[in-house]
């Protein structure tokens, strides 16, 4: 399960406050754009007369009425988050031309070459600044402007932060507070697994958890299959003895069977001295070793008995 993103958090809205400084500010631009323009129309026009004669106004003219319609497409551009870098630079070129020809009817004195260039390069400084502000304005309404890391973090731990850092350049994370706990989620999956599998983790872990921990993605599913694979397995309950079988005992016939058998058997052997046990067990209707025992019993020969001589 990838992580749930947050929504970005909306611009807050201009203070009373700041907004009177916006428009100070706009209307310092605009008499340093009136001045800078009026300055640099009469230099720019005396330079260009020698090719234009009497239309040498059209070049201060036109490049001034260029800088500004490039400058205010662009601001509007970076605005609706749709930054296009050429109008930017098209702007720069401009400027630089006009910097140029400034300087060129300054001819070659420092201090009227710096005269000259002054109030271009103020005009630029202004609107970068004003670009800066709306194009930092427009990422944090689209969650796209990415927050910088502490100076401190990078000087007490530069390799740790490096990467930090770029993970979250390649997977679009905005906020540093999220990365950091990101980051500390991905490291105590990691001790999970060292502690389970030893220090070659790498090899013996799964390969897609290996993979989403090393690059720091899909985290929730990273974790929930680490806190499942290290999670102590119940151990096995013993299997239950077995109760001792006993043998059955083995059935005696009844006293009066076998006096019956003895009887009958006594006087088998009295008629047939050479009867076999086998023989003498099928007449009595006993099996082969019962006869065979009962014919050893009948036919043993009693003991001698002995008198002492008085």
């Amino acid at each position: 399960m990838d992580e749930v993103r947050t929504p970005p958090p909306a611009a807050a809205p201009l203070t009373r406050a700041q907004k009177v400084l916006a428009a100070t500010g706009g209307l310092f631009f605009a008499g340093l754009a009136g001045l800078g323009g009026y300055g640099s129309f009469a230099s720019v026009r005396d330079v260009a007369e020698p090719w234009f004669g009497g239309q040498a106004w059209i070049v201060p003219a036109g490049v001034d009425l260029g800088i500004l319609a490039l400058v205010s497409v662009a601001l509007l551009l970076e605005w609706l988050a749709m930054p296009m870098p050429a109008l930017r630079w098209m702007a720069f070129a401009f400027t630089g031309a006009t910097v140029w020809l400034n300087v060129s009817a300054a001819h070659g004195d420092a201090t009227g070459m710096v005269m000259h260039a002054a109030m271009p390069i103020l005009f630029i400084t202004f609107i970068e600044a004003v670009r800066h502000a709306i194009r930092r304005r427009a990422g944090i309404a689209a969650g796209t402007v990415r927050e910088g890391i502490p100076v401190a973090r990078w000087l007490l731990a530069p390799w740790s932060t490096f990467r930090l850092w770029r993970r979250m350049v390649l997977w679009q994370i905005t906020s540093y507070p999220r990365a950091l706990t990101a980051e500390q989620r991905r490291r105590h999956a990691l001790a999970l697994l060292s502690e389970h599998y030893g220090r070659k983790w790498r090899t013996k872990a799964p390969a897609d958890v290996v993979w989403m921990l090393s690059d720091g993605v899909m985290l929730d599913e990273a974790l929930a299959r680490v806190t499942e694979l290290t999670a102590p397995k119940p151990d096995k309950a013993p299997p239950p003895r077995k109760a001792p079988q006993r043998k059955p005992a083995r059935r005696q016939p009844p006293r009066s069977v076998a006096t019956d058998n003895e009887a009958r058997a006594l006087a088998i052997i009295d008629a047939e001295p050479d009867i076999t046990g086998t023989e003498l067990g099928r007449r009595l209707g006993i099996s082969t070793r019962q006869g065979q025992r009962l014919l050893s019993r009948l036919t043993r020969p009693a003991p001698a008995s002995t008198s002492s001589a008085s």
